[in-house]
């Protein structure tokens, strides 16, 4: 079951940067001086997801139970908000997250995944083309292990900043995380010495980013790298849907299968948007994928009890302080959570039925 975190005399770190596109912030606790990432549920205009931080939650316990690397998340309150809490993934000192859309980039110049237009082509082949032009091809597992879990909960924004390597630093390659500290902080520039100054523009845009023909060398430097836990799983579990279209698909199983069946994967397959089981069903179907499919998927299914989930789902909210009793999961979502879970373990289970 999730920790209950009371973080309100924490102090934030408000210079830190942090991204995506919900209320998150940086906290440093006073125990042990690590630091936390709290995030909240989005809220933007029309959009209020008001249960989507229970969902990264639910993906950390449901992913633990099935033996997936993923990300801690616990609940976390500071005053009268309320929203999930995760620990610091590297340490600052030694290592640096790269998020996998640099590396991407570094194979492929053209990739903007700020273009909407070109968004088709964030794709497995492009990702798994990228590892292995730098020297990364053994995390390709570490990605389709990644995609049977967003099958399970269901995720669909799994972008290029939603996955990311952590590399241990060398002499060398601190210096690069360094140097793009300092231009990114214009202040802090200014204090340089000229000539480095000079020297670094003609290493760095204007922005801090390192310019194209230095990012394959730069992603060369760590001594050591992994692949990091799963993270930012919220977008799952349905979170989106309204409270009557809940009511109403709780009492409709076709209803629960017709949404999961159509459910799509953010990483592309062939350049298409798909589900998250036809991009499966696409890897078996690709031999020397076969494997790394399989086995995540026998796992999920050997370990998953739906007893346990059952009860973890209807405990998750029960520790809240009286003032925050407002963001319990009401009872039909949580009997529709665990409905979608059903019908994605019985859709993996029919995968590897069919290729047996």
């Amino acid at each position: 079951m999730p920790e209950l975190y009371d973080i309100t005399e924490w102090n934030e770190q408000p210079w830190l940067n942090t991204g995506g596109t919900r209320n998150k912030k940086i906290y440093q606790s006073p125990a042990d001086l690590k630091l936390y990432y709290f995030k909240q549920s989005f809220k933007r205009l029309s959009k209020d997801y008001k249960y989507e931080f229970w969902s990264e939650i639910i993906a950390y316990e449901l992913g633990k139970m099935c033996g997936f690397n993923v990300l801690p998340y616990h609940i976390a309150v500071r005053g009268g908000e309320v929203g999930c809490i995760s620990k610091s993934m590297i340490n600052s000192d030694k290592e640096e997250l790269v998020e996998g859309g640099r590396y991407i980039q570094a194979f492929d110049n053209a990739f903007n995944p700020d273009d909407r237009s070109l968004r088709h082509r964030y794709s497995f082949e492009l990702i798994a083309a990228s590892l292995k032009f730098l020297g990364f091809e053994k995390y390709i597992s570490d990605i389709i292990e990644m995609l049977v879990f967003d099958a399970l909960i269901g995720n669909s924004d799994r972008h290029q900043e939603n996955w990311a390597l952590i590399n241990t630093h060398s002499g060398i390659s601190k210096s690069f995380a360094g140097i793009e500290f300092l231009l990114t902080h214009e202040k802090r520039l200014k204090e340089m010495p000229g000539w480095l100054v000079k020297f670094l523009k003609k290493m760095y845009t204007k922005n801090g980013s390192l310019r194209k023909e230095y990012r394959r060398a730069k992603l060369s430097l760590p001594k050591k790298t992994r692949f990091s836990p799963i993270y930012d799983n919220g977008c799952s579990f349905g979170r989106e849907l309204l409270d009557d279209k809940v009511v109403q698909m709780i009492n409709d199983d076709k209803l629960v299968d017709a949404y999961v069946k159509k459910g799509l994967s953010e990483i592309h397959w062939k350049d298409k948007k798909v589900s998250h089981f036809v991009l499966l069903t696409n890897l078996l179907k690709e031999e020397k994928f076969r494997e790394m499919v399989q086995n995540p998927v026998k796992r999920v299914i050997e370990r998953f009890k739906a007893q346990k989930f059952s009860e973890l789902i209807s405990k998750v909210d029960v520790d809240l302080p009286l003032e925050c009793q407002y963001i319990r999961i009401p009872s039909e979502r949580k009997e529709l959570m665990s409905k979608l879970v059903l019908s994605r373990i019985a859709r993996l289970k029919a995968l590897i039925e069919e290729e047996n």
